[in-house]
């Protein structure tokens, strides 16, 4: 049974992995004709964010182990056991939901998005040359439907400049 788990673990990660690759393929934007910016990165991510997304991964991946070890360990009791196991599915699924709001907004149209969550609310970064009301209400929305235990969600639209400016300078 164990294995049957960890082969869709690993076929499941690899169609994800093929997804993001198809997403952000760099042989998808063949037109010359339109201008662009030299800050702008016209497929794939922006660097700032990308940074933002692996050090929150980071930072999970070692709580993540801390928990593996709680989990493992001979002296924990079963209730300490069960309090890891379920903070574990807890951050793991906060990480999927994050990255398919990040998605969903990339491929609204927004040029780049980082999402992080956690037990206090939803924070959302959404790099656009355009904001208003409306498609921050919207924004709010889908994130309410998606993260449905958590109940802030603050959106923030930023640049491109601006998002590389506040986030080089930190």
């Amino acid at each position: 049974m164990l294995k049957k788990n960890q082969l869709a673990l690993v076929l499941l990660t690899l169609v994800l992995m093929l997804s993001i690759y198809y997403i952000k393929s760099p042989f998808e934007n063949d037109d010359t004709n339109e201008p662009t910016s030299g800050d702008e990165v016209e497929t794939g991510r922006l660097e700032e964010l990308s940074a933002l997304r692996l050090a929150l991964n980071d930072e999970r991946s070692l709580r993540l182990l801390e928990l593996d070890a709680i989990i493992a360990s001979d002296n924990a009791t079963v209730a300490e056991k069960n309090v890891a196991l379920e903070e574990k599915q807890y951050l793991n699924s906060l990480t999927e939901k994050e990255l398919l709001l990040e998605t969903e907004l990339i491929t609204g149209g927004y040029q780049d998005a980082f999402v992080h969550a956690s037990s206090y609310g939803v924070e959302i970064t959404i790099v656009s040359e355009t904001s208003s009301v409306s498609e921050a209400t919207k924004v709010m929305k889908i994130a309410k439907e998606d993260f449905r235990d958590i109940e802030s969600v603050f959106v923030t639209f930023k640049t491109v400049s601006e998002v590389m400016g506040t986030t080089s300078n930190s």
